[in-house]
């Protein structure tokens, strides 16, 4: 990892979108229950982080601004399949 590619905590990465630390967890608890479930992770699902560091999770920040930039928009979300 080089400083151009940082890892990003749960409160950096709410903060890059917008929305509470608390809220990043609840996305990431859906992923993790999407995948135990056996269904496929969709766009619009926080992807796994890359780093664990005890029970805190860490994104490389190329993984969130990839995410960001795939993911649906504000709005009405797409129905879960």
């Amino acid at each position: 990892m080089s400083d151009g590619n940082p890892l990003l905590d749960t409160e950096a990465v709410a903060a890059k979108i917008g929305v509470t630390s608390e809220t990043v967890r609840m996305y990431l608890k859906r992923t993790r229950k999407r995948i135990a479930d056996g269904l496929t992770v969709r766009p619009q699902d926080l992807p796994l982080p890359d780093e664990q560091f005890n029970r805190s999770p860490a994104w490389l920040q190329s993984t969130i601004d990839a995410w960001i930039a795939n993911r649906p928009g504000r709005g009405r979300r797409p129905s879960s399949s």
